[in-house]
């Protein structure tokens, strides 16, 4: 079995800590006390999904190992481990972060076995491995690397289309209130192939709008056959904000749930918050219109784009989505614990349903139940899901 965890701290006693923490729960982990072999390291362990890495190490600290983690594009998750105050693994988090590199929740030391434990469970091995596999091993790539748009479009038209579903729960009893509709696409070889290999291919050559389509006709063909289980759950779907550019939208996105189950008063758009804003000229007429229809609308990734009060004041939204990038950092930067309760205080005030998304933990949950937050999503509940193994949690977890 392959390293799935490197550690890299320059005392031998962390290392072999650490190490001991993740057999007991039946992951493979290396370590090294030498910074400067990570990247030989990681060519001798080619499936690392998580570097543990101090910050303070000799020779080349770990500021100098993030650059190089990004250099090499490296795609696992990254816990920083430090003695300083909070401060410093603060900012070396949004440098990191700047950097491209994906973060779970750092360790102060001292730490814990338990605070070791939680990180570990915080990454969803085979889940990460599985989509880093399905983004390498695309079949039909253009010269350059990427998925051609032309591959993609057939996809689209010939139904290669999936949807998972994330559940979304109330925080303060944990009931299932509504599903996160997410896209994959299915290639020749029947891989799933993850958003981030064609969205932006997608928007960049014009076929948002056939896109949605395909998402609609999956989610009603989905509901059609599910619904005695899904009983009155709202679904969250994600539109394009370029769709806001269509006057006709609307009209189209209720003509398509016409002929099914599924009412607009159980279907939430989530909409870009920087998106909306730069269409907003059309923006409020397609907005004002999808609520007269009955759709609930949510501004999605708030607080991550550029957004200003006066412009969330104009537009007619329902809810608001805290990113996961204020999520993660909730109970380890009080910067970011003060700026997320100000938000949903925020959201209180105009009336909207506030909803955290990317909780991988129960500190976090109970953080945000106690600021007022009213829904959670996270894989601390529950991974997006194809529609059958949806059904099943539901079921286990309503009679549980």
């Amino acid at each position: 079995m392959s390293a799935q965890v490197l550690v890299i701290d320059d005392e031998e006693s962390i290392c072999e800590l650490i190490t001991e923490v993740c057999e007991i729960d039946g992951i493979e982990a290396a370590s090294s006390t030498d910074s400067l072999k990570v990247q030989e390291c990681l060519a001798q362990h080619p499936n690392i999904r998580l570097i543990m890495l101090d910050l303070n190490m000799p020779g080349k600290d770990g500021i100098e190992v993030l650059r190089d983690l990004s250099a090499m594009k490296f795609s696992g998750k990254l816990s920083m481990m430090s003695g300083f105050d909070e401060s410093v693994l603060s900012t070396a988090g949004e440098l990191a972060k700047e950097l491209g590199l994906k973060l779970v929740n750092p360790l102060k030391k001292p730490f814990t076995v338990k605070q070791v434990f939680a990180i570990l469970r915080s990454v969803n091995f085979d889940e990460e491995q599985s989509e880093l596999d399905t983004h390498h091993t695309s079949p039909v790539r253009s010269n350059n690397g990427e998925l051609d748009i032309a591959t993609i479009q057939r996809w689209l038209e010939n139904d290669q289309v999936v949807m998972h579903y994330q559940p979304q729960l109330l925080l303060k009893n944990h009931e299932v209130t509504g599903l996160e509709a997410l896209v994959r696409l299915i290639d020749d070889k029947g891989n799933t192939v993850y958003p981030g290999a064609f969205v932006d291919l997608i928007e960049n050559h014009g076929l948002t709008q056939l896109l949605l389509t395909k998402v609609i006709d999956t989610v009603c063909n989905d509901y059609e056959q599910h619904s005695p289980y899904l009983y009155n759950l709202n679904l969250s779907i994600n539109v394009s904000a370029l769709d806001l550019d269509r006057l006709t939208f609307p009209d189209e996105l209720s003509g398509r749930i016409n002929d099914s189950k599924i009412n607009a008063n159980h279907l939430t758009i989530e909409i870009t918050e920087s998106r909306a804003i730069k269409q907003i000229s059309t923006g409020l007429d397609i907005l004002a219109r999808l609520r007269l229809k009955g759709f609930h609308l949510s501004i999605d990734d708030f607080g991550t784009g550029e957004a200003v009060l006066s412009h969330i004041r104009k537009m007619p939204y329902n809810e608001l989505k805290i990113d996961k990038s204020f999520v993660d950092q909730i109970t380890t930067n009080p910067r970011t614990y003060s700026l997320t309760r100000d938000l949903i205080y925020m959201a209180q005030h105009l009336g909207l349903h506030i909803v955290a998304e990317g909780i991988e933990d129960q500190e976090t949950a109970l953080e945000l139940r106690n600021m007022g937050c009213d829904i959670a999503q996270g894989y601390y509940f529950a991974k997006p899901m194809p529609m059958p193994d949806l059904i099943k949690w539901i079921q286990e977890a309503r009679y549980a």
